[in-house]
């Protein structure tokens, strides 16, 4: 649920260094934008990166648990694992990132299996 282009063009390279399956975008432009590039440095060429809008991220998120894919919501909430600790999530997994302010909407909560903060 991150929009802000920088910030989803820094986390494209962080999924190419980490060798991450992919990075979900809100929008397919995303990538082919300007400012995206200039900041990402050609993660895009290395990681696929599928749009799913927000409105369609309930449904993205149901279809990868059939597949057998816990889902990991980066949240301060009552039961979150710092991830300092080590505790991991296990593997494979998404790791969903709510909107910038906001964190992940109370709708999509259901659908996590671990919550994990970062200290």
């Amino acid at each position: 649920l991150v929009d802000k282009v920088p910030n989803l063009a820094g986390l494209a390279r962080t999924c190419e260094v980490f060798a991450c399956e992919a990075i979900v975008l809100p929008d397919a432009k995303v990538a082919s934008s300007k400012e995206f590039k200039q900041i990402a440095v050609t993660a895009e060429q290395w990681i696929p990166c599928p749009a799913v809008p927000p409105a369609g991220l309930r449904e993205w998120l149901v279809e990868r648990r059939g597949s057998g894919y816990a889902v990991v919501a980066l949240e301060q909430a009552t039961n979150s694992r710092c991830l300092a600790t080590g505790d991991l999530p296990p593997t494979p997994a998404v790791l969903l990132l709510g909107a910038e302010g906001e964190g992940v909407p109370l709708e999509l909560m259901d659908l996590v299996d671990y919550c994990v903060e970062i200290p």
